[in-house]
């Protein structure tokens, strides 16, 4: 009896150790790291963008002033999923402020032909943006380098348009703003695509829909496509 006592005395702290290091093991391998990161699973971060109206307009009554008047300003989240150590899919749900700084031709026609010191029009939007993301190079748990093809679409939630005139005799400038504008398209859709290196990505789109509706539907049609860089925010 003495020798099993004596036993039981000397190896129960041995299997006692042995079961917490077995358990510590298990533990630190069923965690969520193994499953989200920027090369897990599962990777979801917010991000910001700021783009340029790029393109043609469909014709000279819907020219443009290219540049910091004619911009694209984007507030987003997006999920990857990955399927392999090559490819990837994505989702993000933006919002989208764009806006195209009008031309004062004698030629233009959008939305109408008065000339004005300064005029746009302003798009509010709600996106959602399909993603099929190829990965380049090999990596660590690390977002890398990759190209990505883009199909998106969504609804305007807000419009409006806005012309500054030169002062009248006495006053300031006049400035002019018409919201919930009705001639405008509700549903833009398009593709797209992104080239990426870590946070930073170039962003191309384009817009395949038509910009007017109902009696502003056979208008010429503004610039359909915007370039600028995005940040991704994690």
């Amino acid at each position: 009896m003495w020798l099993t006592l004596l036993f039981t005395l000397l190896l129960g702290p041995l299997a006692a150790s042995g079961q917490s290091v077995l358990l510590q093991a298990d533990v630190a391998q069923d965690t969520l790291g193994a499953e989200f990161g920027p090369n897990r699973r599962y990777f979801g971060h917010v991000l910001m963008g700021l783009g340029l109206v790029a393109g043609p307009a469909g014709g000279p009554g819907a020219a443009v002033r290219y540049g910091r008047g004619s911009t694209e300003l984007e507030l987003g989240a997006r999920l990857k999923r990955r399927c392999s150590q090559a490819l990837a899919l994505t989702l993000t749900g933006r919002y989208a402020l764009l806006s195209y700084e009008l031309a004062q031709t004698s030629r233009k026609t959008v939305p109408n032909a008065t000339l004005h010191k300064r005029e746009s029009l302003s798009l509010h939007q709600l996106q959602l943006e399909v993603g099929l993301r190829l990965n380049v190079g090999r990596r660590g748990n690390v977002v890398g380098r990759y190209v990505e093809l883009l199909g998106w679409g969504g609804r305007v939630v807000g419009s409006s348009h806005r012309t500054e005139d030169p002062p009248a005799a006495g006053s300031g400038s006049t400035t002019t703003i018409s919201r919930g504008l009705d001639y405008l398209a509700k549903w833009p859709a398009g593709l797209g695509g992104r080239l990426g290196s870590g946070r930073l990505a170039l962003t191309s789109r384009y817009r395949l829909s038509p910009a007017f509706q109902g009696r502003a539907a056979a208008a010429p049609e503004l610039p359909r496509a915007t370039v600028g860089l995005e940040i991704g925010l994690f």
